[in-house]
């Protein structure tokens, strides 16, 4: 039965567990600091009155900026292995937060924090590559679905983050967030290793030339 604990011990075993949980750990974070303006967007509102549009705007930037950051993360990865590529991206999230501690003073401010927190988001493709990297095809699904279950970390920072704002002020949060990051970046230095599942670097040019192709249209 696939759900013994039989199945378990032995999926765990077939591939590097330590990896899994670095990569569910980095995944997690990375989710509650990438919606984190909306966990928060009953003080930031409060902070600098905002219409309802500019509400909308505040929360659909990360989202956006996120997903058109998961190419070049993706792209990176390629070429400095995607444990690497993890600790860049969150020593940049750790950066993107001090900005938001130290300069976020205007709603323009607030803006530029949005897309900052799109390097957060766009750490999907890259958790999920290595959390399953060193498991056998029969079980990738599975490491893939443990990991992408990080995306509870969404749920985490709403939980979280007003009562911090409350206690702390909105703008602590950020400086918070950036002394947090530093648990999965330990995490998956200490006990991640990076998976030989790929063969060969592909060439930037080879990586887009999907985008390039044409497909024949539907016959008559």
């Amino acid at each position: 039965m696939t759900g013994s604990p039989g199945f378990f011990r032995n999926f765990l075993n077939s591939g590097h567990s330590p990896t899994l949980f670095a990569a569910f750990l980095y995944f997690s974070f990375s989710c509650c600091i990438w919606v984190l303006n909306g966990a928060m967007a009953p003080f930031i509102s409060e902070t600098f009155n905002l219409s309802p549009a500019q509400k909308g705007l505040m929360l659909s930037i990360p989202i956006v900026a996120g997903a058109l950051m998961r190419f070049p993360l993706g792209l990176l990865s390629q070429y400095i292995g995607r444990k690497n590529a993890t600790l860049v991206e969150m020593g940049m999230i750790a950066v993107a937060m001090l900005f938001g501690f130290f300069f976020v003073k205007s709603f323009n401010d607030l803006l530029a924090m949005g897309v900052l927190l799109g390097i957060a988001g766009a750490s999907f493709g890259v958790a999920l590559s290595l959390g399953s990297g060193s498991f056998p095809p029969r079980h990738k699904g599975l490491a893939m679905g443990l990991v992408g279950a990080g995306n509870v970390g969404t749920a985490v920072s709403v939980l979280i983050a007003p009562p911090l704002a409350q206690a702390f002020g909105w703008v602590t949060v950020y400086g918070l967030a950036a002394a947090a990051i530093s648990v999965p970046m330990l995490v998956m230095i200490v006990f991640a290793k990076e998976p030989d599942d790929l063969d060969a670097h592909a060439s930037f040019k080879e990586h887009i030339a999907c985008l390039f192709e044409k497909t024949d249209g539907p016959s008559a």
